[in-house]
């Protein structure tokens, strides 16, 4: 446990805070005593204003109430303090099953075993009360001093609620461990838990992913067209985690059935058994109404007394050393750390950029006489403030002068660091927009030191505004990190040219090479090409503003395929169905139809948000 920053609370909704058990782009989870002296640990997510989230989450927090004790981490209470949303459950002493086998290796035998029944019984309690864990993995499954515990249930759909990987975007699963049909946007019912289980349990008894690939989209056309790799688990174990992974989510066994199946072989059960499961999924449950809030009252969902020795786990948290060497090779920790990118980009770049319009509108500028000139350094301001406006999520911390900082409070940006004479450093924030006031206050640590990365640049000489982006680790990790992220991208472009599915003009092939392209396009083409064949034109469009690290964000295709089968009609309507039915946060600001110079009609699709670089 760290100990409490000068910034934290010392008290959230009753509860005292002891210290900090882990941070991440989610939030940050404290140990915590309640007025009755138990232990507990208390979740702080992203500050919201937004009522209908805040309804999402009292309402997604309710029903993660009513899930059975059994093997799950029990969620005591839940409100919102000071514009964020919090969440008490159980404090789990033990390690996270991922840091018991990259400790001592494998599982096997009874302890397997153990593991197996006691997760298939917490999902059968959550598909129970008819909801999807979505995110289910080693990181959220802990070896408590009472038996394996299930984790991080109940957010999944709650809008800015869900678990951020370490590129900061919200996601709605961690890619190794989604199954097919979550990869490909489609409806996502238990059946997807039972997958995620079965590639969990394959990395519980063998150390290995049953689905492996050198970038995330490697990974992810590897779920969606090879067959998987699950080692020598014992039986009956073995051919249970194989019938999970059925693509088709309907051969697949159910929590309650799959535990029945180890029971009747002789598994000890760890409670009773879950009821059937409700046929609600995850998308329709959470879609329904509920009770608005009173954004000026703290929110209590329940009251019932904290329970004891619990302790959550945040995804990618790591045990002290205890001074043994680890059992795991350089190739599966760089699988484990692969497994905890997101699907649609990949450290915490906690930006979790928005999207919305492609490009940014130049604002109206507020003009005493309507002939009057706008100043250079006015007319970058207002283009660095919309930029802002329309790119940044309000989950974002951002760094400005007074001026801007003004200017976007005016706005209604919500979370603002104001760098003044007396500020030391910017690291508080997730992205600083640089005027010459902030260059010369801070020199060259700016980029040499504290935001190597310029996402986007307005105006010119003294006028020159960028926006530019905090790393954590500083610039010295950013920049060891550039030759592996473009390897990646590579990588993952090589995959698109070696796709049989995929068809690319000289032009894009070109740009392919070049590893410059956004890695969201590849992702999405290559899901696209799991259904239908692809015709690739050219990549394009680097983003409003333009930095240096910017990356192509658009993709141009072909509206007809002889090979598809269908008419141009049909395959652009199918192509268009298949752009809006990606979740929002996978999803391209842009797919429209239109013609080129050249008398050629294609499909646009364009991303807004830059995916993270590293």
């Amino acid at each position: 446990m760290l100990p409490l920053r000068v910034t934290d609370p010392q008290e959230v909704g009753g509860y005292s805070l002891l210290g900090r058990l882990g941070e991440g782009g989610q939030g940050v989870v404290f140990l915590a005593v309640s007025s009755a002296g138990s232990k507990v640990a208390l979740k702080v997510l992203p500050a919201t204003t937004d009522s209908l989230v805040r309804n999402r989450f009292l309402k997604e927090v309710a029903a993660a109430q009513r899930v059975a004790r059994f093997c799950t981490a029990q969620v005591l209470d839940a409100g919102i303090f000071e514009r964020r949303p919090f969440i008490v459950s159980e404090y789990v002493n033990g390690p996270s099953l991922v840091e018991a086998v990259e400790q001592d290796g494998p599982r096997s035998g009874s302890a397997l075993q153990r593991i197996a029944v006691a997760t298939l019984t917490a999902l059968g309690a959550v598909h129970a009360v008819g909801m999807v864990h979505r995110d289910f993995k080693p990181a959220n499954v802990l070896l408590g001093p009472d038996g394996p515990v299930v984790i991080d249930f109940g957010l999944a759909t709650v809008p800015g609620m869900t678990t951020m990987g370490q590129s900061g975007q919200a996601a709605v699963g961690t890619p190794a461990f989604m199954a097919p049909e979550q990869l490909a946007g489609r409806r996502v019912t238990a059946a997807a838990d039972m997958w995620s289980w079965a590639v969990s349990m394959t990395f519980a008894g063998t150390g290995q992913l049953p689905f492996t690939g050198e970038s995330l989209t490697a990974t992810a056309y590897a779920i969606l067209r090879s067959e998987p790799v699950v080692g020598s688990l014992s039986e009956p174990l073995g051919s249970l985690v194989r019938r999970c992974l059925n693509k088709n989510p309907a051969f697949r066994p159910s929590a309650r059935d799959a535990l029945r199946e180890l029971v009747a072989a002789g598994a000890q059960a760890m409670g009773p058994l879950p009821p059937p499961a409700a046929t609600v999924a995850a998308d329709e449950a959470s879609s329904s109404a509920s009770t608005p809030v009173d954004a000026s009252e703290r929110q209590r969902v329940a009251s019932s007394g904290p329970r004891h020795g619990r302790r959550p786990s945040k995804p990618g948290q790591r045990t002290r050393s205890t001074g043994r060497p680890k059992w795991r090779s350089r190739h599966i920790a760089a699988t484990l750390l692969a497994s905890v990118l997101l699907i649609a980009g990949a450290g915490i770049l906690a930006l979790i950029l928005s999207r919305q319009d492609p490009s940014p509108r130049r604002a109206a500028t507020d003009r005493a006489d309507g002939s009057q000139e706008v100043t250079a350094d006015a007319a970058a301001r207002t283009l660095a403030v919309t930029w802002i406006l329309e790119q940044v999520s309000r989950a974002a911390v951002v760094s400005c002068d007074a001026q801007v900082c003004g200017e976007l409070a005016a706005r209604g940006f919500p979370d603002l660091d104001p760098l003044g004479p007396e500020s030391n450093d910017p690291l508080g924030s997730n992205v600083v927009v640089a005027t010459a006031d902030i260059r010369n206050q801070f020199g060259g640590r700016l980029a040499s030191v504290y935001a190597p990365v310029i996402l986007a640049s307005f105006g010119s000489g003294s006028a020159a505004i960028e926006i530019r982006e905090i790393i954590p680790g500083g610039t010295k990790a950013y920049r060891a990190a550039l030759a592996a992220d473009l390897r990646a991208r590579k990588i993952a472009d090589a995959q698109l040219r070696a796709n049989s599915q995929i068809m690319c003009s000289a032009t894009a092939r070109a740009q392919l090479l070049s590893g410059g392209i956004d890695p969201q396009l590849p992702e999405l083409i290559a899901a696209m090409a799991h259904f239908q064949p692809v015709r690739i034109m050219a990549f394009g469009n680097r983003g409003p503003g333009g930095g240096p690290a910017s990356l192509l964000r658009s993709v141009d295709l072909a509206t007809h395929i002889t090979r598809s089968h269908l008419t141009a009609q049909a395959y652009v309507r199918w192509m268009q169905q298949f752009v809006h039915a990606q979740r929002a946060q996978y999803r391209p600001a842009v797919s429209e139809q239109l013609t080129l110079p050249t008398g050629q009609t294609v499909l646009r699709i364009q991303y807004d948000a830059p995916s993270p670089l590293s």
